[in-house]
């Protein structure tokens, strides 16, 4: 499996994922199980969507739900150049979303546009997925709710990996306005039905058969 180069028909104007993708690809490159269903909990532009259509997702059909407000997170430090972007074009992060999926005609794509909070809870509650990516709020409660409804449904043997494990907003650093404290209380809920895979900036878990 190689690391992904975006070539020039994909429109992205952010590169935060990229530096997931060593790991991303160590992971996928041991894990065997097909991927037949995924749930991705804040997409942006869609650039995780990208690198897992290319090197994971297989030829066969795939159903791909996405949660998204795409409106970014204009409230929170560094996110200055996304709220320049929205000013001048409210639709840029969707627009740009659906331009870059549209080249994968093997995947039915499912999008839920929307707070990831209301959607997560009016969904079916059941093991569906094979893979969840959680991305959406820097909250941490944002992010324990998020977590509490993937657990129910991801499938045993499946993988959730949380993003932004290591993120703090320095002019916010109180605990609640980072994922971290989401994270932990979810591992100490749940902790005893996973195995963490690996933990960096990022924290990935299989949830156990």
């Amino acid at each position: 499996m190689e690391d992904t180069e975006f070539n020039e028909r994909y429109r992205f104007n952010e590169s935060w994922f990229d530096i997931a993708i060593p790991t991303w690809a160590s992971l996928f490159n041991q894990w065997s199980s097909p991927v037949e269903n995924v749930l991705e909990v804040g997409c942006y532009e869609g650039r995780a969507t990208v690198w897992l259509c290319e090197n994971v997702l297989g030829e066969a059909g795939v159903s791909y739900d996405v949660v998204d407000t795409f409106g970014g997170s204009l409230v929170e430090e560094g996110m200055k150049k996304s709220a320049n972007r929205l000013k001048e074009d409210a639709n840029v992060i969707e627009d740009n979303f659906r331009h870059n999926i549209s080249f994968f005609k093997n995947v039915e794509f499912n999008i839920h546009k929307g707070y990831s909070q209301q959607i997560l809870a009016n969904m079916p509650q059941k093991e569906t997925y094979d893979f969840i990516y959680i991305d959406a709020s820097h909250r941490a409660d944002d992010t324990l709710v998020d977590a509490y409804f993937a657990h129910k449904m991801l499938k045993k043997g499946g993988i959730i990996i949380f993003d932004d494990l290591g993120w703090k907003d320095p002019k916010n650093l109180h605990a609640v306005n980072s994922p971290e404290l989401g994270i932990k209380v979810f591992n100490s809920f749940y902790g005893e039905l996973y195995d963490t895979v690996f933990q960096d900036y990022q924290i990935g878990f299989i949830k156990k058969k």
